[in-house]
């Protein structure tokens, strides 16, 4: 059964309430992103709290820079099964953007964050078309035609606005 997550903007703060974490006092951007609407295939390790005064503390400020880590060593792997694959790489600018202030570095994770689902997503995708040639040849067309069906989705495709693909 798929978690269920209650969403809800709060005029008088401006800020989004996400329950799904487990915690109702702390969210991760796996949920913010699910409840956008957005096909999310990276699982998060990190989370944060809700109340705004935690915002700027120097816990939050040391989540922000471990999940950095997490997320820059991360994308290298994606980077080199993306080259051996010999598949488009996305660009990856996020490593260029400053992250010296904690909004700057907040700037830069939502920045990788973006970066590693789209290659994810293409590393997805070349997985399935390997599936379904794979069922091509061993006479699985049903199998074949579904996952075809899955690739034609728009949801599962890569955005082009950030790929070097020209």
């Amino acid at each position: 059964m798929k978690p269920v997550f209650r969403v809800s903007w709060c005029q008088a703060y401006g800020f989004l309430y996400v329950n799904g974490s487990g915690n109702p006092q702390l969210y991760r951007p796996h949920d913010v992103f699910i409840a956008m609407g957005r096909c999310w295939v990276l699982e998060d390790e990190f989370s944060y709290p809700i109340n705004l005064n935690l915002q700027n503390s120097a816990y939050i400020h040391n989540t922000m820079r471990q999940e950095w880590a997490w997320l820059f060593r991360e994308q290298q792997m994606f980077y080199d099964e993306l080259v051996g694959f010999k598949l488009p790489v996305p660009r990856r600018l996020a490593s260029q953007m400053p992250r010296d202030m904690i909004d700057k570095l907040r700037k830069a994770l939502n920045r990788i964050r973006e970066e590693n689902n789209r290659m994810k997503i293409c590393l997805n995708r070349y997985q399935t078309q390997v599936e379904i040639r794979e069922s091509v040849e061993g006479g699985w067309y049903e199998h074949a035609q579904f996952m075809q069906s899955l690739l034609a989705d728009p949801i599962y495709q890569s955005d082009v606005e950030m790929s070097d693909e020209e």
